[in-house]
C-alpha cells in the first residue's frame, strides 16, 4: 500500500510540475515581442457561429489586424493566410469566414490567401507552410492564435519546417482552466507524435 501511495505521489507531483512548465511557456510566450517584417500572418482556424468567428477566433482575427497595422506603421506589408477547414457541424470553412471577416474590416482580398483543408493544428501548419513555399521560397512568417494555443502552435510550425513566431492573441489563462489543461495533454500527445 506504501508503494502505491509514493506513487501516485509522485505521479501527481510529475503532472503538476508538467502543467506549470507548460503554463510558464505560454506565459513567457504571451510577453515576448514579435518581430515585425514577415512576409506572412497565419491565423489559425478555430471554432464558428453559423459562418461567423466566435469569439475565440474574432480575437485571433482582431490580433491579426492589429498586427497588420503594426507591419503597415514599419513599412511591411505581409499577406494574410487563413488556415481552417469545414467542422462536422459547420456550415462554411473557417478560412473563408476569416477571410470575409478581414475584408469588412478593410484587408484587401488580394492580400488573403484560404488554406481550407486543415482540420486540426498540425496540418494548419503543414498546408500552410506547403502555400507560403510554393508563393515565397525563403518566406518568414508570424502565426496568430490563441495565448494557450501557442506552444503547441510552435510546436506544429517547428514540424511542419515553416519559419515562424507565434503571437498570442490574448492571455493564456482567457478562455478558462479547462482549455489550458486540455491543450497541456494535446501539446504532449503531439510530442510524442499522437496528434
Amino acid at each position: 500500500m506504501r508503494v502505491l501511495l509514493k506513487t501516485v505521489v509522485l505521479l501527481c507531483g510529475y503532472v503538476l510540475l508538467s502543467l506549470l512548465g507548460f503554463l510558464g511557456l505560454a506565459l513567457r510566450g504571451r510577453h515576448r515581442p514579435v518581430p515585425l517584417g514577415a512576409d506572412y500572418l497565419v491565423v489559425l482556424g478555430a471554432a464558428l457561429d453559423g459562418c461567423e468567428p466566435a469569439p475565440t477566433l474574432a480575437a485571433r482575427l482582431d490580433a491579426a489586424l492589429e498586427h497588420l497595422d503594426a507591419e503597415a506603421d514599419a513599412g511591411y506589408a505581409p499577406l494574410v493566410l487563413v488556415t481552417g477547414g469545414k467542422g462536422p457541424h459547420e456550415r462554411c470553412t473557417e478560412a473563408a469566414a476569416m477571410a470575409r471577416y478581414l475584408i469588412a474590416r478593410g484587408v484587401p482580398a488580394e492580400r488573403i490567401r484560404r488554406e481550407e483543408r486543415a482540420v486540426n493544428t498540425a496540418e494548419n501548419l503543414r498546408f500552410s507552410a506547403a502555400l507560403m513555399a510554393a508563393e515565397r521560397p525563403g518566406y518568414r512568417c508570424t502565426v496568430v492564435t490563441s495565448g494557450f494555443h501557442t506552444v503547441r502552435s510552435a510546436l506544429a510550425a517547428r514540424r511542419a519546417g515553416a519559419p515562424a513566431e507565434v503571437l498570442a492573441a490574448d492571455g493564456p489563462l482567457a478562455h478558462g482552466p479547462y482549455l489550458l489543461l486540455r491543450e497541456a495533454v494535446g501539446t504532449a500527445l503531439a510530442l510524442f507524435g499522437r496528434v
